[in-house]
């Protein structure tokens, strides 16, 4: 994974590799641990959408975790080399056109456009569907376990 990640100077990580990671999931641990790491080393720059976010606040809030909430935005916001991009309107309409291309589900597109928009070569996700996106490259992380 790291050979990969060191041949893109961008990449995109979609919110089930902070999911995992956070979540501290047996199969998954290592590996988002290697990629978080080779971004914060500065290895490699990432971009991520502030739809990650949304995504990732959901359960603590559900659980009525705040502090938990706070530290994932925290966390975020200021991690090293990488940039939380918000969804404007041309984040929106690139995603339209994705939706419209490859069917994928609003999310999806959303985080993908943005990928695309912000120059990312390289989108790290586990969701095989992206991986008809031809604007992109794709890796899923089971394929490197």
């Amino acid at each position: 994974m790291k050979k990969l990640l060191l041949s893109h100077a961008e990449v995109a990580l979609d919110t089930s590799v902070f999911i995992y990671h956070f979540e501290d999931h047996p199969r998954y641990r290592d590996l988002t641990g290697r990629i978080l790491r080779t971004i914060s080393r500065g290895e490699c720059r990432a971009v991520v959408s502030e739809l990650t976010l949304l995504e990732l606040l959901v359960r603590p809030l559900k659980l009525e975790r705040q502090d938990v909430a706070d530290e994932y935005e925290a966390l975020l916001s200021h991690f090293p080399n990488l940039e939380l991009v918000p969804i404007f309107r041309r984040v929106v309409l690139r995603a339209a056109i994705l939706r419209a291309r490859y069917g994928l589900r609003t999310p999806d597109a959303l985080i993908l456009a943005t990928a695309i928009l912000q120059g990312a070569t390289l989108v790290i996700t586990n969701d095989r569907q992206w991986k008809r996106v031809e604007e992109v490259n794709v890796a899923c992380l089971d394929d490197f376990l």
